[in-house]
């Protein structure tokens, strides 16, 4: 699964300077970081870090409520002033107030192990799903669940483009017959679209550009002989383009995409950027990641700005690193145990 504290170096110099506070952040903008926490400690947490001072708030979600955010934090989504945090391990997502984190009530999905939130109308929104072979439908304005889509295995991201989501499978050991493509949901009627696009090689990461193409990361298959590679899509399922790795071992593992201008960055072992005009990947990589174990990555379209959570040992408190858009290093900081997940709230 996916996962702050206090070094201060002259902040003139952009080292790792670290400010951190201790009380939930006035601010109204700012980049909120979902620590997993360890499986079964129930220590997931939420982090704030203000870009414009370079302040991190650890611990806020107990700090604002008084009482612990669950097991294994995977996700959120933010609509309008409402953050929607979903808590893996405990079955449930919390809603919450932003900027503030303020609690304001628990949905509660029972046998489940959600994995990422994404409202489809004014009521309705899917859950995607680990374990259950499923998508839940619910009303997140009530809390209930209202039905379900049936998958054919573990489904991680989504994206809404028109009537349609787009939705990540993953293959799953654990689940006998699941294997990765992408989904296709009539959201009009809850129906599912999906051809096995990949020949059960395992889809990695999926970012959605400005356009509405979908970008596929998509795991090498040794026993066939076929190298990973990045796919390009349209909303009907029609490639554009594709980039081919040169070498086995190389992949594309966590992606996020740039909408400004249209660049595609992922973590190869280190961090590469692909613009869209592109025709063949990068041979130099932006950012370099030795010696460290990067579990997420964000992009802030806005400013450029790239956020690299360093896992560590997924144990101690993650290490997040921001650099520039051209890779050059800002500022680094700590958050909280396993930081898997970045939201940019902009009200």
């Amino acid at each position: 699964m996916k996962q702050v504290y206090i070094v201060i170096i002259s902040i003139l110099t952009f080292s790792s300077c670290e400010k951190e506070k201790k009380v939930a952040p006035n601010a109204l903008s700012g980049l909120y970081i979902i620590n997993e926490g360890n499986f079964n400690f129930g220590n997931a947490e939420v982090s704030y870090y203000n870009p414009q001072k370079s302040e991190v708030t650890n611990g806020l979600f107990f700090a604002r409520n008084g009482f612990q955010l669950g097991d294994v934090a995977q996700s959120m989504y933010v609509q309008d002033s409402t953050g929607f945090i979903v808590v893996n391990n405990s079955s449930k997502i919390e809603v919450v107030r932003m900027p503030s984190l303020q609690w304001l009530r628990t949905i509660t999905l029972p046998n489940s192990s959600p994995r990422y939130f994404l409202p489809i109308n004014d009521s309705l929104a899917y859950v995607s799903e680990l374990y259950a072979k499923k998508i839940w439908v619910v009303n997140y304005l009530n809390g209930t669940v209202t039905g379900s889509i049936v998958t054919t295995g573990w489904t991680e991201k989504m994206y809404k483009s028109g009537n349609w989501v787009f939705v990540q499978q993953k293959k799953n050991a654990l689940l006998p017959g699941s294997y990765g493509t992408i989904l296709k949901i009539n959201t009009s009627n809850h129906t599912l679209q999906n051809a096995n696009l990949f020949n059960g090689r395992d889809v990695l990461d999926l970012v959605i550009d400005k356009a509405g193409d979908l970008w596929v990361g998509v795991n090498e298959d040794t026993a066939s002989q076929v190298k990973a590679a990045i796919y390009c899509y349209d909303t009907n399922l029609q490639l554009k383009k594709q980039f081919d790795f040169a070498a086995y071992g190389q992949k594309a593992s966590i992606m996020s995409y740039n909408t400004q201008t249209d660049e595609l960055y992922y973590v190869n072992q280190q961090v590469y950027k692909l613009p869209s005009s592109a025709t063949q990947l990068p041979s130099a990589h932006v950012i370099s990641t030795a010696g460290k174990n990067i579990y997420a990555m964000y992009v802030h379209s806005a400013s450029g700005d790239i956020y690299l959570s360093d896992a560590l040992d997924f144990v101690q408190p993650a290490q997040i690193s921001r650099y520039h858009a051209n890779g050059d290093f800002i500022h680094s900081f700590t958050a909280g145990v396993i930081s898997g997940n970045f939201i940019f709230y902009e009200p």
